[in-house]
């Protein structure tokens, strides 16, 4: 039950105008704060289920980590998330998902990680 809730809401974010925007845009070069910020107001409208699920489990995310988590999901490269989240480096964007899997370790939610980042 919980795959095919985060298979619809990824296949729902494909419809977005952001995710033509990342298709388009982001291998190779970053979205402009403005357009992070669309992408913001996306995927809090169509990862609602995500969200809540992860806020839940795993109080201690930030709204940076959430959001990563639900581009984790989608199954973008890391570069691609490096440029949604305004031209981080890869090491940035690496020790985020540690940070995160550490979060979600602690909060005895290692399923959820694997759900994410691991299972698309």
């Amino acid at each position: 039950m919980i795959l095919e809730l985060f298979s619809m809401e990824c296949k729902l974010f494909t419809k977005m105008d952001s995710y033509r925007l990342i298709e388009q845009k982001c291998d190779k070069k970053c979205l402009a704060p403005d357009e992070r910020q669309r992408l913001n107001a996306d995927i809090h409208y169509v990862f609602s289920w995500l969200i809540k699920t992860v806020k839940a489990v795993c109080p201690n995310l930030t709204e940076e980590d959430i959001v990563f988590c639900c581009l984790g999901k989608i199954g973008f490269d890391s570069l691609i998330v490096c440029h949604c989240m305004g031209c981080v480096s890869r090491q940035t964007i690496n020790q985020r998902k540690y940070r995160i899997k550490k979060k979600m370790h602690e909060a005895h939610c290692d399923d959820l990680f694997e759900l994410i980042f691991i299972n698309h």
